[in-house]
């Protein structure tokens, strides 16, 4: 179901969400759900991305986005992420009635095999993008994020390319 409208009532001891939860902005209506859901004293746990996530990714985006050749495939284009920071997550996990006992946003050192992991990785996670283009234009978008990408972060040299991510991890509980 739409995890922003999640039904069930005090049915679950623990609910658990890996690397998926950023892909939903409204966190609100979700833990709105989550706290309906679990029985007194359950738990809630997450890791997710958070704020700063991808940061060199979403800045080669955003400069594209503006160019001519890609600028009129992203009008009315809003950011589709849910990338938060500990205080903001805390704030909402309050708001929805769950008591934070760990919520905490740390840095990850994601690796990618070459240039080909890179437009790999782009290809699947940045659909949101890569959806709104002609399916013919879509390789060429992909390929330019990963150009870009590369000049000022080039593979090691063991060919692998890192990306800085942000993760959160979140554990709370239903008083």
């Amino acid at each position: 179901m739409d995890a922003r409208k999640i039904t069930f009532d005090q049915e679950f001891d623990r609910i658990f969400s890996n690397a998926a939860l950023h892909w939903i902005v409204d966190q609100k209506a979700v833990l709105k759900g989550i706290h309906r859901s679990l029985r007194p004293n359950g738990r809630f746990i997450v890791q997710m991305a958070g704020k700063g996530n991808a940061q060199d990714i979403i800045s080669i985006l955003k400069d594209l986005l503006t160019k001519s050749s890609w600028r009129q495939f992203f009008e009315g284009f809003s950011f589709p992420y849910g990338f938060f920071s500990a205080e903001e997550y805390g704030e909402f996990l309050n708001e929805a009635g769950l008591k934070p006992l760990r919520v905490e946003l740390f840095p990850r050192d994601m690796k990618l095999a070459g240039a080909e992991g890179l437009e790999g990785w782009i290809r699947t996670t940045w659909l949101p993008y890569t959806e709104r283009l002609p399916a013919e234009k879509r390789d060429m978008f992909i390929q330019e994020i990963t150009v870009h990408y590369l000049k000022n972060h080039p593979a090691d040299a063991d060919g692998v390319v890192h990306l800085g991510m942000m993760r959160l991890e979140v554990e709370a509980y239903k008083p």
